[in-house]
């Protein structure tokens, strides 16, 4: 048995699930372990239950029992791609954030199909739904602020996209697709409005949803992501077959990583 935490918001919540998922299409018997739940509240806890996930959640007891009967504690070293978490024994309980896709391209067809909300939508995101359909070229725009800008240690590892960064994507979009309707998400959608000089632009100011709103992203053409895992998986699961996204080459303030997928565009 093979248990892995999951801890975090929606975007690490994801990313720890596509690894154990990863692990399990690779013949392991993995569970996922969710017991920090019980004490860590922040970014609305769990959430993956409201996705057509099928790794079963192990229970607190099991866990208790799993962190005493398993061979090894296995925790994550860097923020590259370490091949050797994929070579366990079948007795681990394994930590990390696996933020890159390198853990789980290879099942990006069942990640798709297993990341599809299971509840009914909200009537607020049925309206933005059908207001991205309208528009020929459609792009996300997110701007995470929140514990980066309030948090001084969340501040210290990933810092903030500034406003540069912004006004070069939206330029390149701009000049790569004609009357792009950009459609913005942030966590202080305030000052989004009030610091980005952008025309053609509808802000989604309702009560976040935090699937909702990754949904939402993915149904756009085009996305323009923060430094975030949030709006990292709202550009992953857009399947336009020639979609642009457009991501900050500085993810973390220090950290060497491997964030961006492959085909992305970083500034």
């Amino acid at each position: 048995m093979i248990i892995v935490r999951i801890v975090g918001g929606l975007g690490n919540q994801m990313f720890q699930y596509a690894y154990a998922k990863s692990l399990q299409q690779k013949g392991f018997d993995v569970q996922i372990d969710i017991s920090k739940f019980k004490t860590y509240k922040l970014h609305g806890g769990y959430h993956l239950d409201t996705y057509n996930i099928d790794i079963e959640s192990a229970g607190f007891f099991d866990t208790f029992l799993a962190l005493i009967k398993l061979k090894k504690n296995v925790k994550e070293k860097s923020l590259l791609f370490d091949d050797q978490l994929f070579r366990l024994s079948g007795n681990e309980f394994v930590k990390g954030y696996f933020q890159t896709e390198k853990y789980f391209s290879t099942i990006r067809a069942i990640l798709l199909d297993q990341f599809t909300i299971k509840t009914e939508l909200s009537n607020s995101t049925k309206k933005y739904s059908k207001a991205i359909h309208q528009h020929k070229n459609s792009c996300s725009l997110h701007i995470r602020r929140g514990d980066y800008i309030t948090d001084e240690k969340a501040n210290s590892i990933h810092g903030t996209c500034d406003l540069n960064y912004y006004a070069a994507a939206i330029k390149l979009i701009n000049e790569k697709f004609e009357n792009t309707h950009f459609f913005v998400f942030s966590d202080d959608i305030i000052w989004s409005k009030e610091n980005l000089q952008l025309e053609n632009a509808t802000y989604i100011d309702h009560k976040t949803i935090p699937h909702e709103d990754m949904f939402l992203m993915s149904l756009c053409k085009h996305n323009i992501t923060a430094n975030s895992s949030f709006s990292w998986w709202g550009a992953w699961l857009n399947q336009h077959k020639n979609k642009t996204v457009i991501a900050p080459k500085k993810w973390f303030v220090s950290q060497e990583n491997e964030v961006a997928s492959k085909n992305w565009i970083q500034l």
